[in-house]
């Protein structure tokens, strides 16, 4: 998804925002009036999964060993802590019905990145998004007690 964002200097200091799925969709003329830039928002990072994760653990009020949540979006982490939360099960069990969007339209999403890459600032890092076709994996096990931090573990043998 790619935002394009504006701050207008006068008495309102207005911050126009939009989105839009495809690039081609929105006229240049119209791309001219957001002097901030058009950023691209990539699936999230293992940080900013973990950051989420802590947000929904704390809302929902579970915790225990995190599921592989690599291409996972931030409502899916959300939706694994609700499950979890609403049919008293564990997050690992709670991740067996959730099917990534990362998976379920993968081709897509890649088109997206294809195109994105090099047109629009990265919201993730600084400067423009550039497409990896395979970024290096980190796969970690997290544990998280709702009165303590996460504790990023290695893989479990199921994992590998």
């Amino acid at each position: 998804m790619a935002i394009d964002a504006d701050y207008e200097g006068s008495l309102a200091d207005l911050l126009k925002l939009s989105s839009y799925l495809r690039q081609d969709g929105v006229s240049p003329e119209l791309r001219r009036h957001f002097t901030l830039g058009a950023f691209f928002f990539d699936l999230p990072t293992v940080e900013e999964r973990e950051t989420i994760w802590g947000i929904y653990l704390k809302k929902y009020t579970v915790s225990g060993e995190l599921p592989n949540d690599e291409g996972w979006t931030g409502a899916e982490i959300k939706e694994c802590c609700r499950k979890a939360h609403r049919l008293g099960i564990t997050l690992m069990q709670a991740a067996r019905y959730i099917v990534p969007v990362s998976r379920s339209a993968a081709e897509p999403i890649k088109a997206l990145r294809q195109m994105a890459s090099g047109k629009f600032i990265s919201a993730s890092t600084p400067g423009v998004y550039q497409y990896q076709e395979n970024p290096p994996a980190s796969r970690r096990r997290v544990m998280r007690d709702l009165d303590g931090p996460l504790t990023i573990m290695p893989p479990s043998k199921s994992d590998v």
